[in-house]
C-alpha cells in the first residue's frame, strides 16, 4: 500500500499507470558538468531528463523521450537504466553535448554547447511517437538544437493536445513564443523568460493580467528570492522559503516535475502548488542537478506561505 503523507505519495509501487504514463521531451541532453566550492560533479542532464530523475526520486515514473547523440548515447542509457528510468530518444548524429555551470560565491556562471543538429527525418520521429501518446501527461522542457525551428515545439504540442494529453512547457525565447500559440496546459517560465515572452518589463500586475489572458490553465512565473505566481483557477503568490542554499542548478525542473506529479496523482490546485515550492526547495539544498532528500521536500511542504491575490484588472 503507498504511504500518503500531507498530499506526497511516497514508496509507491513500481510501475506506471494502466492508463496514464508520463513522458517526458528534451530535445537537447546534455552531460552536466557542476563546479562549486566544494568539487566538480558530472551528471547526465538536460531539463527533461532532470523531470524524469526528480519524478523518479518520489516514487513516480516516466519515458524519457526526445533526441540523443548517437556517438555517446550509452553514457545517458546507462545512467537511466541504473536508475530505473525507462527511455525511448530518437537516435541522430553528433555526440551529447556538455554544460559546464559554474558557481562561485552563490553566483551561477554557464557555458552551454549547442548540441547536434536535427535531420528532418529525426524530427518527424518524434512527432510521430508523440501521435502514439493518448491521455498522458507529457513535458516537452529546455532548449533545442538550432536547427530545428522556433515553431517545433508548437508543433509537438498541437499533436498532443489533439489526443487529449497534458501538456507542460518549459522553454524560452521563441520556442515560448512560439509554443503558447498552442495552448499547453502549463507553463513556468521564471520571471525574465515571462518578460522576454512580451519584451517588457513587469510588475505583479503586469505579469498577472498577461498570464489571464494567455488562454493556458496555469502559468508559474518563479520569481527566485521574490518567491513563486501561480495564475490558474486563482491567483495565488507564495512567498520564498528560507533554505541551506547550495544552488539553483535543477529548482525549476523540481518544480516542473512538481506539476507532472502533482497531476499523475490528481492533486488539486492548491496542493499542486505545495508541491512545486517544496520541491524546488529541497533541490536548491543539493549539489549540481542530482535528486532532493524527499525528507526536506516533505519538510518544505508544511512550509509553505501562500495568499490568494484578488482579481485586479
Amino acid at each position: 500500500m503507498d504511504a500518503v503523507f500531507c498530499g506526497i505519495v511516497l514508496n509507491v509501487s513500481e510501475g506506471l499507470s494502466l492508463n496514464q504514463m508520463i513522458v517526458t521531451i528534451t530535445c537537447n541532453p546534455a552531460i552536466d558538468r557542476s563546479i562549486t566550492d566544494k568539487g566538480e560533479y558530472f551528471s547526465v542532464g538536460g531539463k527533461g531528463i532532470n523531470v524524469s530523475k526528480v519524478l523518479k526520486n518520489v516514487g513516480t515514473d516516466s519515458i524519457a523521450s526526445g533526441f540523443i547523440g548517437k556517438d555517446n548515447k550509452d553514457i545517458v542509457y546507462d545512467y537511466l537504466d541504473s536508475i530505473g528510468v525507462r527511455h525511448n530518444f530518437i537516435e541522430i548524429e553528433g555526440k551529447v553535448r556538455t554544460n559546464t555551470k559554474k558557481i562561485v560565491d552563490g553566483d551561477l556562471e554557464e557555458h552551454n554547447e549547442e548540441g547536434p543538429l536535427i535531420d528532418d527525418i529525426s524530427k518527424e520521429k518524434l512527432k510521430d511517437y508523440c501521435r502514439t501518446l493518448r491521455n498522458d501527461i507529457v513535458v516537452i522542457s529546455g532548449s533545442a538544437p538550432k536547427n530545428i525551428g522556433d515553431d517545433y515545439y508548437y508543433q509537438l504540442i498541437k499533436i498532443l493536445k489533439e489526443n487529449d494529453n497534458y501538456v507542460i512547457v518549459d522553454c524560452d525565447k521563441n520556442l515560448l513564443k512560439e509554443a503558447v500559440k498552442a495552448k499547453p496546459d502549463v507553463i513556468k517560465p521564471n520571471i525574465k523568460e515571462f518578460e522576454r515572452l512580451f519584451d517588457k518589463d513587469m510588475n505583479e500586475e503586469d505579469i498577472i493580467y498577461r498570464a489571464k489572458n494567455l488562454g493556458i490553465k496555469t502559468v508559474c512565473v518563479s520569481m527566485g528570492s521574490k518567491g513563486a505566481l501561480f495564475i490558474g483557477e486563482k491567483v495565488i503568490r507564495c512567498k520564498p522559503l528560507s533554505v541551506n542554499f547550495v544552488s539553483p542548478l535543477g529548482a525549476g525542473d523540481s518544480m516542473v516535475a512538481a506539476f507532472a506529479y502533482s497531476k499523475d496523482k490528481n492533486l488539486d490546485y492548491i496542493d499542486t502548488i505545495r508541491n512545486a515550492m517544496a520541491f524546488s526547495a529541497a533541490q536548491c539544498e543539493t549539489e549540481g542537478s542530482e535528486p532532493f532528500e524527499k525528507d526536506r521536500m516533505v519538510y518544505y511542504r508544511e512550509l509553505i506561505d501562500y495568499q490568494e491575490v484578488p482579481d485586479i484588472r
